[in-house]
């Protein structure tokens, strides 16, 4: 067993962090991938954004790119093809455009870096959903906007 022993902060090097305030929760599309994936852990289950008019909170993202597979789990990690073929069939879009819909997995949103999976989501007055059920639910459509 280690012992631990406790060492006094060094008060100079101490920085403040702010109260999150209710607009913190709001994601900006035009982040890194990895940036809002954080956010959204960070913030459960309060990260949110707009659909449509309407709040939608997300609730579990996955970033997707060849710098994440080796992180995602196994059923992630097999969907590289897939998310390939939407960046090399990819136009310039908008942060926030949803720009594929993986089947039994959810939409695919562009970001500001990268690509995010909405794995998770909770439509304004409705139970959480996974991400396909949402694309099913909503008949979500290629190059609608979120934000």
């Amino acid at each position: 067993r280690r012992h631990l022993s406790p060492e006094p902060q060094a008060e100079a090097l101490a920085t403040y962090a702010p109260l999150i305030q209710k607009e913190d929760y709001e994601l900006d599309w035009s982040r890194a991938a990895i940036a809002l994936h954080n956010r959204v852990r960070g913030f459960y289950p309060n990260a949110s954004t707009t659909f449509r008019g309407q709040p939608l909170k997300i609730l579990a993202t996955a970033p997707l790119g060849p710098a994440y597979w080796p992180q995602l789990p196994p059923e992630l990690a097999q969907l590289q093809p897939a998310v390939k073929a939407i960046t090399d069939g990819a136009q310039a879009v908008q942060p926030g455009t949803i720009v594929g819909l993986l089947k039994g997995h959810g939409p695919v949103v562009q970001t500001g870096e990268g690509l995010l999976l909405l794995r998770q989501v909770k439509p304004s007055s409705k139970q959480n959903q996974q991400g396909a059920d949402f694309v099913n639910g909503s008949r979500l459509q290629l190059g609608e906007s979120l934000g």
